[in-house]
């Protein structure tokens, strides 16, 4: 076997689909096949299941794929070190966070990483827990940043830190001087939350199972207006649509520039506390067991504790 038909292998589990592996491969769709049939054949275990219009990966060929992407990794390591000196913290680190933490963490990470490894380039991106985990199995991301509950096999976990909720109601509301709230309160007034797939929604609904009021004869949920951001929820409640509730981080967005910034002009939303115990979440890093740069990660680690999100707190 060689390593090329390793790739080929991996991009077929990734894409289920032999033309759309042979694309991203830059080679022919039959050359890649036949590559493919001869490892299996080499291996004596069939790595797929070929249907019509559907491929689906074996449960002989599932453990076959991880070691092949694990060697993958641990080449691709090799030729960092040769290409950097020996120095770990040269290339590149792929990071990806869920929506509600990297507008808030990255502008203060970005910093503080390039300074502890300016010669490695810090590629971030955003996205669902579910897809930055499937990009992170995939060998695709390096690490993830995500919120707990979080469980997948075969991946190491570091928590950062732990970080309050607040309410946010706009001025004027019956709330703007309660020191009382509880979570349960929510359920008495529209409530703008994220849409299905954000964990943050999640969350916010496990410490107020009354919001999820259903209409008797529609079925639908009564209560809860949805946004496509956290700042779409603040902006939302600034003009007066109903209450949110907001990771303490959020309220002092760096990109936030406009005169017309809730966070500038406090008079359109009030943030109030919950009373004791006050609902949070615990933010944590994630990385493959496999993944063989362990000094990157370190590093990352340390970068992100250099940059805390104002209201945090911090676990090492």
């Amino acid at each position: 076997m060689n390593l090329r038909q390793l790739e080929y292998a991996l991009a077929v589990a990734r894409e289920r689909n032999f033309i759309r592996a042979a694309q991203l491969c830059h080679v022919s769709q039959p050359s890649l096949s036949v590559a493919v049939k001869a490892l299996e054949e080499e291996l004596g275990v069939p790595l797929f299941e070929r249907g019509r219009g559907e491929i689906k990966v074996t449960r002989q060929g599932q453990r076959v794929l991880e070691q092949m992407r694990t060697a993958l990794e641990e080449v691709e390591q090799i030729r960092r070190l040769a290409r950097s000196g020996l120095d770990p913290l040269t290339g590149s680190l792929r990071v990806g966070a869920i929506f509600t933490v990297g507008p808030y963490l990255y502008p203060g990470l970005s910093a503080a990483f390039h300074a502890q490894a300016p010669r490695m380039k810090l590629l971030l991106e955003e996205n669902y827990t579910a897809i930055l985990t499937e990009r992170l199995q995939r060998g695709e991301l390096d690490a993830i940043i995500v919120a707990l509950p979080f469980v997948a096999q075969g991946m190491e976990q570091m928590p950062l830190y732990d970080e309050p909720f607040v309410a946010a109601v706009p001025a004027g509301h019956p709330w703007e001087h309660r020191t009382d709230l509880q979570g349960e309160d929510l359920g008495e007034t529209d409530l703008i939350l994220l849409g299905k797939g954000h964990c943050f929604r999640d969350q916010v609904l496990d410490i107020c199972p009354e919001c999820m009021r259903l209409d008797e004869k529609s079925g639908r949920v009564q209560n809860i207006i949805e946004g496509t951001s956290l700042e779409t929820l603040r902006h939302m409640v600034a003009t007066g649509v109903g209450v949110s509730v907001l990771p303490l981080s959020s309220l002092k967005n760096l990109l936030c520039n406009l005169p017309s910034c809730p966070v500038k002009t406090e008079h359109l939303v009030r943030y109030i506390p919950f009373a004791e115990p006050v609902p949070n979440r615990r933010v944590v890093l994630v990385w493959r067991s496999s993944f063989p740069n362990q000094e990157a990660i370190d590093t990352l680690v340390v970068a992100v504790q250099q940059s805390l999100p104002q209201g945090t707190r911090a676990l090492h």
